[in-house]
């Protein structure tokens, strides 16, 4: 269950609170077409889902009983309602008719390229939901109609909030075929895969069951349970198993498969949103001997808010449209249980004939007294009608693995899909049960936005219910980037911990510059040495996986968030290719623009597949921006060509070129330096800007020079890139820049390794 596991941590990552601004917010557009969840705090907007002690819904609370907690203290509720979950449906629907591009016809948006329905945009004010779909011992009889039926739920029923993921139930155990998403193209796929690759049932078929028995598939009895030349038990050279074999072997799978969703619950459990559970096959066997195990899974899904719904992939199949007597067949999940009740009651039928051997029938099928042909003996026939208990006690608990499905799903707030054509109208009703919940919205009585994690808690006066909503939310204001998206998350999470992890070494730096308006502006730039990240193997692909988040907060003097910079950096990277990488950095920086005073900037790189963290700080004293003025120097590691105009909010482009730096200050063995830096002459000043370039080796100049420099560009700025010295040692930097009485100075230290 180990991959299980990785997967369910997937889903973690978008498990943030929404906030509503209670008056207007900025919009800013994402280039994540993910998730994305707006953060502007001044309500908070809770989903919260209440159940009875059985698992079911409470749609009947009121205003009054309910109370919410952030950080231990009590908050107003402003506003309280119950939204049915068809009133989630039409709101998405509406939704997603508005995020359709501007002209487009109906015609023309109505399908995507898988042939499915368009989804609309993730909605930053709804919880998460995660659904398991679980596709359970398929055979040639059951496949298609469990593929027909997952692919019309995805198809269907995935919302914008809700992520799938697709496992397989086998005698393999629960295998993970594709992690949660909200990917409807990848979802079908996956179905598909899940659907045509399952290994062959170790469980006795219904019809394994009945030959067994020498029954008739309808579920007759025949004379005796004996074959001509088998043994009392059904066993024989064509079953070797015979009934109790069978049963067994039945029992051990129903065990296994038992064990794996008991897993599975323990995992979902701790997850603070909905987790459905939608298992899709052909049913489950509850061990007769081990009914306490069967019902601790039970309790624990109760108690973890894990609700099961069940489809019965033989009632929708053979079953269709036919009476319960003519569902009895050996196909249905019923046939097993059906087959031990009339065994059962062929044994106790038979002690009135014990000692008697089977014989050939004569005429009107009257046997002619004792038998000299071959057949189990007396003694076996006795011990085989010892197990009629063993029989009667399986077929009632155990063998109708339809209703250990019903029992599933009813005991843990869902219901059974089975012995319909209606699936559609069901699977939908699932999603509506999915999306039924409370709506309340509050304002937080404090404003101390200082990215710290805020537990919430919902109370309520009656001690019988279950409340579950989202366990906080991360304190941001609006920022320059007023999306929280969950890449950030585990990032917030690792500078809201105490201590501050630190796994792995990574440079973080604040690069001054000046804006186009002469507001400061700094760069905040990451170097993450890629040996540093854990790469995943996939053996199949031949290639490796490396995911990298980083994020920046920016705190005013007083603890406040005032800006934030992230980047989420997933890769794929050939077996060939992976030892030249990880001798490479990974670098990455983004500009904000800062007034005076003094400033903390936390920053944090996650190893996503690690599943490590390691965070850092820096402090910067803004000074007023005014005349003359110089960047700080960076080390460039390599230029690029730019072959579009450049960005003016990005220092690190000017025209034709960009600069890639490097962060750190300690390079490596061959590296050839060059220095990068932006002159920003005083307004107005009609003197001629000079430059002053030196640099220094344990306190002694080296080299030295000093020009004109040229005009400045139609943003103000001169930006120079100056060849710096490479051979292995310690070096100094120092730049000035002159224009008549005006001064600005800068310098910087280096160490270039040797070999």
């Amino acid at each position: 269950m180990r991959k299980c596991s990785l997967l369910i941590t997937g889903v973690l990552i978008g498990t943030v609170t929404a906030q509503v601004p209670s008056g207007p917010a900025r919009q800013t557009e994402t280039t994540n077409p993910k998730v994305v969840i707006r953060s502007s705090a001044r309500e908070v907007l809770l989903d919260v889902v209440v159940r009875d002690a059985r698992g079911r819904l409470v749609n009947t609370l009121k205003p009054e009983q309910v109370s919410v907690y952030e950080d231990g203290v009590r908050q107003t509720v402003k506003s309280f309602r119950l939204v049915a979950g068809s009133e989630v449906r039409i709101e998405d629907e509406r939704q997603a008719e508005q995020s359709k591009p501007a002209g487009a016809t109906q015609t023309a948006v109505a399908m995507d390229s898988t042939g499915s329905k368009p989804s609309p945009p993730f909605n930053p004010l709804r919880t998460v939901n995660v659904v398991c779909l679980i596709l359970q011992d398929l055979g040639a009889e059951t496949r298609a109609f469990a593929y027909d039926g997952a692919r019309m739920f995805v198809n269907n029923e995935l919302r914008p909030n809700t992520f799938i993921g697709v496992f397989i139930l086998d005698a393999a155990g629960l295998r993970p075929v594709f992690p949660f998403s909200n990917n409807r193209e990848h979802l079908l796929k996956a179905v598909r895969l899940a659907a045509m690759n399952q290994l062959p049932a170790l469980a006795q078929s219904s019809a394994d069951l009945l030959n067994g028995m020498s029954m008739s598939i309808n579920g007759v009895a025949l004379a005796g349970n004996a074959t001509a030349d088998g043994n009392a038990d059904g066993s024989g050279n064509l079953n070797p198993l015979g009934t109790r074999g069978a049963m067994g072997l039945s029992v051990n799978v129903g065990l296994r498969e038992l064990d794996a969703l008991i897993t599975l619950v323990k995992q979902l459990s701790p997850l603070p949103f909905q987790k459905t559970v939608l298992l899709m096959g052909t049913g489950l066997t509850r061990p007769p001997d081990q009914l306490e195990y069967w019902n601790s899974m039970i309790r624990s899904a109760k108690e973890g808010s894990v609700t099961f719904y069940s489809m019965d992939v033989w009632g929708l199949g053979v079953c269709q449209g036919q009476s319960e007597t003519a569902c009895l067949t050996s196909a249905s999940s019923m046939a097993a249980s059906n087959a031990m009740l009339n065994q059962t009651a062929s044994l106790s039928r038979g002690q009135a004939s014990a000692g008697m051997r089977p014989s050939s029938s004569h005429a009107g099928g009257q046997v002619q007294g004792p038998s000299t042909e071959s057949g189990p003996s007396v003694a076996a026939q006795m011990m085989e009608s010892m197990h009629q208990s063993d029989y009667l006690a399986f077929g009632v608990e155990s063998a109708n693995k339809q209703e250990a499905l019903r029992e599933l799903a009813e005991s843990t707030g869902g219901f059974l899909i089975a012995n319909t054509n209606n699936i559609e109208k069901l699977l939908g009703r699932v999603m509506e049960d999915v999306d039924t919940h409370y709506e309340l919205a509050y304002q937080p009585t404090s404003d101390n936005y200082d990215g710290h994690f805020r537990k919430i808690e919902v109370k309520l006066a009656r001690a019988d219910l279950r409340v579950q909503t989202r366990s906080g939310y991360f304190a941001l204001p609006g920022t320059s980037e007023s999306v929280v998206e969950p890449a950030e998350v585990p990032a917030l999470r690792a500078l809201d911990a105490k201590p501050r992890p630190h796994a792995f070494d990574f440079v973080s730096k604040a690069y001054l510059f000046r804006s186009e308006d002469g507001a400061a502006q700094y760069a905040i730039a990451f170097d993450v040495p890629i040996s540093n990240l854990t790469a995943t193997q996939e053996t199949a692909e031949k290639k490796y996986r490396l995911h990298a988040s980083l994020l920046a907060l920016v705190k005013n003097a007083q603890g406040q968030v005032v800006d934030r910079v992230s980047r989420d950096v997933p890769s794929e990277v050939s077996d060939q290719s992976l030892p030249e990488l990880r001798s490479n950095n990974m670098t990455y920086e983004h500009a904000i623009s800062l007034a005076s005073g003094h400033y903390t900037i936390d920053t944090a790189v996650v190893d996503e597949e690690g599943n490590r963290a390691s965070t850092s700080s820096i402090t910067i004293d803004n000074p007023e921006q005014n005349g003359l003025g110089l960047s700080d120097i960076a080390l460039v590691r390599r230029l690029e060509d730019l072959d579009r105009p450049p960005d003016a909010s990005d220092p690190f482009e000017f025209p034709g070129k960009r600069v890639l730096p490097f962060v750190s200050t300690t390079l490596p063995p061959g590296a050839a330096p060059s220095i990068y830096f932006v002159v920003y002459p005083e307004k107005g000043n009609m003197a001629n800007a000079q430059l002053r370039v030196q640099f220094l080796q344990h306190g002694q100049v080296l080299a030295q020079q000093t020009s004109e420099l040229p005009p400045p560009d139609e943003f103000g700025r001169i930006p120079m890139v100056i060849a710096a010295l490479a051979k292995p040692g310690f070096y100094e930097i120092r730049v000035a820049a002159m224009q008549g009485s005006g001064l600005a100075e800068r310098s910087l230290k280096y160490i270039v390794s040797g070999k």
